[in-house]
């Protein structure tokens, strides 16, 4: 494993096919069974591939706060494009805030936060839907709309890849066919002069 610092981060180089060693599925925490897991992006134009959903719950809102920058919790290629664009989403402090519309935890609204503060809705539409298909968490589909919803930009499906026990899920051969072997993820975010 190689380590770097970048923008007061230990960043991490890790292999793919460990994945479900050293990133949290959730397993053990309060977050419902159908979010937990690693989801890989497929699909996804941006220098980024897999994250986790364990993160900050709140049942009473059915709200998620996923900080994109934070330790095991997203992962970037391990190249120019993935360090600048970890190096971005640190400065902004990019959290996506994503809010479920019932119990049954099949819609959300993501709504991305910069510095703390919400980019309004009129500006980015993010949305994250289970595909008709699947019962537990097993893939959604995420698209992303800007300016009053008129122009799309991106979207992918969400797999996941590694369930809540940290099992491999069929998906994960299709990940790794499609991945570089290795990715860098914010290992502490914790670093003191």
């Amino acid at each position: 494993m190689t380590t770097l610092t970048l923008n007061r981060a230990i960043v991490a180089e890790q292999k793919f096919e460990t994945i479900n060693r050293w990133m949290s599925t959730g397993q053990g925490s309060d977050l419902p069974k159908v979010l937990q897991g690693i989801y890989f992006m497929d699909g996804n134009d941006l220098p980024d591939d897999c994250l986790t959903l364990n993160t900050v719950w709140d049942a009473q809102t059915r709200t998620l706060q996923l900080p994109v920058f934070g330790p095991q919790q997203w992962t970037f290629h391990p190249s120019l494009a993935g360090r600048s664009l970890l190096k971005l989403v640190k400065i902004l402090q990019l959290v996506y805030e994503i809010r479920f519309e019932d119990e049954t935890l099949r819609h959300a609204v993501v709504i991305p936060k910069i510095l703390g503060f919400r980019v309004p809705r009129w500006i980015t539409e993010f949305t994250m839907t289970q595909t008709p298909e699947s019962l537990k968490g097993e893939a959604w589909d995420r698209k992303n709309t800007i300016f009053f919803r008129l122009i799309p930009v991106g979207g992918y499906v969400l797999r996941k890849i590694v369930d809540g026990r940290g099992r491999k899920t069929p998906a994960f051969a299709k990940m790794l066919a499609q991945v570089q072997k290795t990715c860098i993820v914010v290992v502490n975010t914790e670093i003191k002069n």
